[in-house]
């Protein structure tokens, strides 16, 4: 299910970043986190399992109005490669389907991880080397929000809120 972040999921989130330290955040990154779940920004959601364990969080923000966010994405790396992240980032890609004002949305990612946003249509629009630290490159990513991505992201939406998909439902 996923649900809205409240103060008492702040543990289990930085563990799930930790679990990702050092392959895919660097301790830099937790510092940011930290200061991140004293104040979120946007909306923030927790992915948790069918047990009901927390598995993963991410969110999502707006920039003037026309540009979404998707922000602090990650899945506890015991639950890696099993399509938790999909249906995270999908979650969220749905969620800012229905902002009819978003534009475009950005994300900034490693090199461990464009490859999946490549796969849901994200383009690379800059790269900076050794960003993160030593060996862990930024990528700035962006998906057009047009009509084949609102239709798109609508009927996923649809479908996590209202069925079953895979593991997830979305809680609104």
């Amino acid at each position: 299910m996923l649900r809205g972040y409240t103060s008492a999921d702040y543990t289990a989130c930085l563990a799930i970043l930790d679990s990702n330290i050092p392959r895919f955040f660097s301790l830099q990154d937790r510092i940011d986190f930290l200061a991140f779940l004293d104040a979120p920004i946007g909306r923030y959601s927790i992915l948790e399992n069918d047990d009901g364990s927390i598995i993963g969080c991410g969110g999502i923000a707006l920039e003037n109005g026309e540009t979404g966010i998707l922000n602090w994405g990650m899945i506890h790396v015991d639950y890696h490669r099993q399509g938790w992240g999909s249906i995270l980032t999908l979650a969220r890609l749905s969620q800012l389907s229905n902002v009819p004002s978003v534009k475009k949305i950005i994300l900034h990612t490693s090199h461990e991880t464009v490859g999946f946003y490549k796969k849901l249509g994200f383009q690379i629009v800059a790269f900076t080397p050794d960003f993160y630290r030593q060996g862990l490159h930024r990528y700035d990513m962006e998906l057009s929000v047009d009509d084949n991505f609102q239709h798109r992201f609508t009927d996923i939406g649809a479908s996590l809120l209202y069925q079953r998909y895979d593991h997830v439902m979305i809680q609104r």
